[in-house]
């Protein structure tokens, strides 16, 4: 098996294991694009992955990775197999965290105005409710 085919391999592993699969590579690319700063990746290039015709560039699989709880290395190149879905517990609190804020961020950005004066009103008003102990 070559290294693209072993690739698709372990990312429809992790895809299966998260209840998506591969059935729909425009939900893959959506949650991906999701979790991605940068330029969209395109369904075609989703569909190249899990058809083992391509290996994203290392900034897409550790997002990959993040998301699908994964190690980065072992999703690249298979090893080190006991790493699969395993995360430091610090680490994951900051991914989540991460995750979080730039999913919101990205969602926000593609609101139009008056939709964004609104979220914008909803979190002040919830910061005013806000009890110290909490």
């Amino acid at each position: 098996m070559n290294e693209k085919e072993a690739f698709s391999k372990r990312l429809t592993r992790l895809l299966d294991d998260i209840g998506i699969g591969i059935a729909s590579p425009t939900l893959v690319a959506r949650e991906f694009n999701r979790r991605y700063p940068e330029k969209p990746v395109t369904v075609q290039a989703v569909r190249k992955w899990i058809n083992g015709e391509a290996i994203p560039a290392a900034d897409k699989i550790r997002i990959l990775a993040k998301w699908l709880k994964a190690s980065p290395h072992w999703l690249h190149y298979g090893e080190n197999e006991k790493n699969i879905g395993v995360l430091k517990v610090e680490e994951e609190r900051s991914f989540y965290g991460d995750e979080m804020i730039a999913i919101l961020l990205a969602d926000f950005h593609r609101l139009a105005p008056k939709q964004k004066a609104m979220v914008c009103e909803i979190v002040r008003a919830l910061t005013l409710l806000r009890t110290p102990d909490r």
